[in-house]
């Protein structure tokens, strides 16, 4: 999860500078609001994906998902819609992460208590670092992971 919150301010910077009514514009956060808020830009009501963008002279402007689309020329509604659905999995797979974590590092320590299959393990590896990204794993995979957990 910590890894997956690092790439917030990674992403906002690689947003750049935009120009809206004549002024330069930086996307300085994204967030679901509660309650809801009206779009500065377009003056849309209720909106809950709400983009704040600031310009040189510190004036602020929140926006609604299609204007800052619109206004930057790019698809940040979209990129943070994904991050919220990867936080989302991982916090719905946290059973299944900090359980393979732990059969994994005593895997590797050679402290199971269990025989595992060597195979068994690269593809726990593998759904493992697919769930800490964010992915949801396949039935497959989720079946096998439950076998080792139980």
């Amino acid at each position: 999860m910590l890894a997956l919150s690092r790439t917030i301010p990674e992403y906002v910077r690689s947003v750049g500078s935009f120009q809206y009514k004549g002024k330069t514009y930086l996307l300085v956060n994204n967030f679901v609001s509660s309650p809801y808020m009206k779009c500065d830009v377009c003056g849309n009501y209720p909106i809950i994906d709400v983009s704040v963008i600031r310009n040189e002279d510190g004036g602020k402007l929140n926006a609604c998902h299609n204007c800052i689309d619109r206004i930057t020329n790019q698809n940040v509604s979209s990129w943070f819609k994904t991050y919220r659905k990867k936080r989302e999995n991982i916090m719905e797979n946290r059973k299944y992460i900090d359980a393979l974590s732990s059969i994994l590092a005593a895997y590797e320590q050679n402290e199971l208590t269990f025989n595992i299959l060597s195979e068994d393990v690269e593809k726990l590896r593998k759904t493992f670092v697919q769930m800490c990204n964010g992915l949801n794993p396949r039935t497959k995979q989720k079946q096998l992971a439950e076998r080792y957990i139980s």
